[in-house]
């Protein structure tokens, strides 16, 4: 087997890559390259890289399609091609020259394959779901597609609040629910999210994988990105038009949670984590329709459970 050319711990895996493809190693170190080795989830991922020269239609992002089985799973965009085998946490990586020049397709194809590997092999959780800080309390945010975690973040993020993620969240399976890691280093808004505040208006978009077929970057300061953070509180969002928040029981949280879990939550998600989630302070937000006076909401939560 070829020596690795870059070797990395995200979160405690190991993580190999081989392969002459500078790339795909700059586009692992925008992000799973800058997570910290202790978050406790072990394992390892060995990723193969070659270039192939471009085929009719490449490159095709953001066009993605995936093929998950008992074995592997497989990632296409156009001529590219990502296939990690379950077993034994192998990845071949084949990319037409094109999409090697585009930083957002490589790191979808590395960090699509490491979750995938982990939470198959029962070590990670992966969360849809937000995560902000402020002032050392964070809150995890809970609410299906459209409920407002992106535009809450970032309202959250313009008053100063530290952001680990606007979507997903990951924490190890065998420990109970407290540290996570996110992905603090660029928001993906909608434009209809990003229409609601002014500094975003007319910002220019680039292509993504979503339904939308483009949405709004947005990069954190650096002072404001939490890559692994603690969580004191779950807010389960609610789009009632009346702003109001209110605690609710561990029943109740639960049974909110999984009301608005995606199918892969619901295939690998533990109940009892679930459920050891829930164990923290549990409310529900309804959000109302302005985001400012939602995130003076969360400040005043957070406030009261310092």
């Amino acid at each position: 087997m070829p020596s690795p050319t870059a070797r990395y711990r995200p979160m405690g895996v190991d993580v190999q890559l081989v392969g002459d493809l500078p790339e795909v190693q700059a586009a692992l170190e925008a992000g799973l390259g800058r997570y910290p080795d202790d978050l406790g989830v072990a394992g390892s991922l060995h990723i193969s890289v070659r270039r192939h020269p471009d085929q009719p239609g490449d490159p095709a992002w953001p066009h993605v399609q995936a093929a998950d089985g008992d074995h592997e799973l497989v990632v296409r965009c156009g001529s590219a091609v990502a296939t990690l085998r379950y077993a034994d946490g192998s990845v071949d990586l084949d990319v037409p020259t094109s999409l090697a020049a585009v930083p957002d397709a490589l790191r979808l194809f590395v960090e699509s394959v490491f979750t995938a590997s982990l939470v198959r092999a029962g070590r990670l959780h992966a969360v849809h779901s937000a995560l902000v800080v402020s002032d050392g309390i964070g809150l995890v945010l809970r609410g299906p597609s459209g409920a407002g975690k992106s535009t809450l973040t970032y309202s959250c993020l313009r008053r100063g609040m530290g952001v680990c993620s606007d979507d997903w969240v990951y924490a190890p399976a065998h420990t109970r629910p407290e540290r996570f890691a996110g992905y603090p280093w660029r928001m993906m808004m909608t434009e209809d999210a990003s229409s609601r505040f002014p500094e975003l208006v007319g910002r220019v978009t680039v292509p993504h994988p979503a339904a939308e077929g483009r949405k709004v970057p947005v990069v954190p300061p650096a002072d404001q990105q939490v890559p692994v953070a603690t969580a004191h509180a779950l807010v389960l969002l609610d789009p009632d038009p009346t702003l109001s928040l209110r605690a609710v029981s561990v029943d109740e949280a639960t049974e909110r949670f999984w009301s608005s879990a995606l199918p892969t939550e619901q295939e690998h998600l533990a109940p009892d984590w679930v459920v050891s989630l829930s164990t923290l302070p549990a409310f529900v937000l309804r959000r109302g329709t302005d985001p400012i006076a939602a995130t003076q909401a969360l400040a005043d939560l957070a406030a009261s459970l310092r």
